[in-house]
């Protein structure tokens, strides 16, 4: 049986061509600058205090390792691996903090009916610009926090990037094109009072469908480790484990 993530000529059945599409797409998400390549992989300039840039490498590298870990400095710089922890372990110092495990994960897409939220809920769902958002919405009468329009409150919600794996320009405010190779899932979440209800097959069935109407071919993420089940219940595979560790003084 053909990968499906070698239907398109090949090149993202490849880990390097599946971590462009899956760094691209986040920066996309994020409203970041494009990924720049360095040696061994991608900086994405994040921005934040505590999450400065990031730095994501499709394979472990032990000269990679050696040389980006003796140039950081700063903290709020964060070294993200396609390797298990004890790949990435040995070449940090003790001012390296290494976080919970995650996953890189990929899927097929192909267009499918709409799917039905379960009782109560109502899904909004829009997309602009190759970004797809939806959010799962309950009545104003139910648990939860905050309030969406119409008395409705958010129960779930994430959202897709579209990408071709191609850095899309410096801001990435250019819309994506319109035939995207691949989308990129980000930030999708249930709340608390809202979970074992179904609503995150219920979202990802609901995004995977607008993505691949928009010409997405296959879904890229990376999931946690609550995340990883749910995505493999739904046919996501492992692609590689992600092992994630920041520089803190």
């Amino acid at each position: 049986m053909t990968d499906p993530l070698v239907a398109a000529g090949g090149s993202l059945g490849e880990l390097p061509a599946v971590v462009r599409t899956w760094v691209d797409g986040w920066a996309r998400s994020r409203g970041t600058d494009a990924p720049r390549d360095v040696p061994g992989g991608f900086r994405i300039e994040v921005g934040s205090p505590n999450h400065r840039a990031r730095y994501v490498l499709p394979a472990a590298d032990p000269a990679v390792l050696r040389d980006l870990v003796g140039a950081i400095d700063t903290p709020g710089l964060w070294i993200k691996v396609c390797a298990p922890r004890e790949a990435l372990e040995p070449a940090l110092t003790p001012a390296w903090k290494i976080s919970e495990p995650q996953y890189l994960m990929v899927s097929a897409l192909a267009p499918m009916p709409p799917a039905t939220p379960p009782p109560g809920y109502t899904l909004d769902l829009t997309d602009h610009d190759g970004i797809i958002d939806a959010r799962v919405l309950c009545s104003g009468s139910g648990t939860g926090t905050g309030s969406g329009s119409g008395g409705a409150v958010p129960a779930a919600s994430g959202r897709a990037a579209l990408t071709t794996g191609a850095p899309g320009g410096a801001a990435h405010s250019a819309p994506a094109p319109p035939c995207a190779a691949a989308a990129v899932f980000d930030m999708i979440g249930t709340e608390a009072a809202h979970r074992r209800r179904g609503l995150g097959r219920f979202l990802m069935a609901s995004l995977a469908r607008r993505a691949a109407e928009l010409g997405a071919g296959q879904g890229v993420l990376v999931a946690s480790p609550d995340g990883r089940a749910l995505y493999e219940a739904l046919g996501w595979r492992l692609r590689a484990p992600v092992t994630a560790a920041v520089f803190t003084a």
